[in-house]
């Protein structure tokens, strides 16, 4: 039986890998930051725990009492990925999550840096081959480009994935949440900028998942895009937001950007241009990303039941690094007012 070390058991995807490989027949170790254990479901499935969970990378892969056939790590940077080459000879192949905002149009423009360069332009979906932000310390997506390259200069069976908005149950970022928020708390329109047109890929953990425990059971050098099948506009993803809950989720488009110091009308998936990715490369090896519609159910479901036991900001924590109100309920009532006498 093969065996796997899963980083990150306590988090969406950490929690989704282990589950499938489960699923496809592997013996799984976790491990967690603050020698938190597995959850409760995993480990009844058999999910061992880890020691030295607050160890480095390589401490944890040599502290284990025999090698592993894979590991995955949803959460690697440039320095952990020296960290995790250090005991390379311990894990016989590595898929490790990066993400689709490494990605930079012909003018070098990309996700980091919209609000001062203007978003990015494609030409269509974005391909493996596209080219990335410069390797280094300065972002979120230069540290990923440089973990990315560290990785893959190595030799070793790397896999590398590049997702793009994730979502899936013990997310600490869950965008669903800024709809099915305002659907609970009854608010009956909901103000959208850009015409609720916009499109940001979506990427499941479960597809995200299933993609791994493909790359683990057959690993080679590589690197692969992630996302759902159809990439959903805004409107459509509050439909189906709306399904799940079995809420109305009612919108009030408008044109132009989002509005006020609140940010007013935009959403998680707002964005000036489509972002989309070419995912064809992965559907080559036999997977298939499923629908939005047919997998942000389990999402949604965990939103309410998370938010109906606790203080969500407590669980939700993106959501208080906006630096500004993202449910500011006043402003968006001010806006409605004044856009409905403005249409009298």
């Amino acid at each position: 039986m093969k065996k796997a070390l899963v980083f990150g058991i306590t988090g969406q995807l950490g929690a989704a890998v282990a589950g499938r490989l489960l699923d496809t027949g592997w013996q799984v170790w976790g491990t967690a930051r603050g020698n938190r254990m597995p959850p409760a479901w995993l480990q009844k499935r058999g999910v061992r725990p880890a020691e030295g969970t607050n160890d480095s990378y390589e401490g944890v892969i040599r502290g284990l009492e025999f090698p592993m056939d894979a590991a995955f790590v949803p959460t690697a940077y440039d320095v952990p990925a020296i960290d995790l080459l250090a005991a390379g000879m311990r894990v016989g192949s590595l898929v490790v999550v990066s993400s689709s905002s490494v990605y930079a149009d012909s003018e070098g423009r990309s996700l980091d840096e919209a609000g001062e360069t203007g978003f990015p332009v494609f030409d269509g979906p974005i391909s493996e081959e596209t080219r990335t932000v410069e390797a280094g310390p300065q972002t979120y997506s230069t540290r990923k480009v440089a973990m990315e390259r560290a990785l893959l200069s190595s030799g070793l069976p790397v896999t590398i994935l590049r997702p793009c908005a994730i979502y899936g149950p013990l997310a600490r970022h869950p965008r669903e949440w800024w709809f099915v928020k305002r659907a609970l708390d009854g608010r009956d329109r909901i103000p959208v900028c850009l015409g609720a047109r916009s499109v940001f890929h979506t990427s499941s953990a479960r597809g995200i998942a299933d993609l791994a425990e493909i790359c683990m059971t057959s690993p080679e050098q590589r690197i692969l895009n992630v996302a759902d099948a159809t990439p959903l506009t805004v409107a459509e993803i509050a439909d189906a937001i709306s399904k799940a809950i079995g809420k109305p989720i009612n919108l009030v488009p408008f044109e132009g950007g989002p509005f006020g110091h609140s940010y007013v009308g935009s959403t998680p998936w707002s964005v000036e241009r489509p972002y989309v990715l070419d995912t064809s490369r992965a559907t080559m090896l036999g997977w298939h990303g499923g629908e939005y519609r047919d997998q942000v159910a389990d999402a949604c479901r965990w939103l309410v039941e998370t938010a109906s036991k606790e203080d969500w900001r407590h669980q939700f924590t993106a959501f208080n690094r906006y630096g500004y109100d993202t449910f500011d309920y006043g402003a968006e009532d001010a806006w409605l007012a004044n856009h409905l006498s403005s249409s009298a």
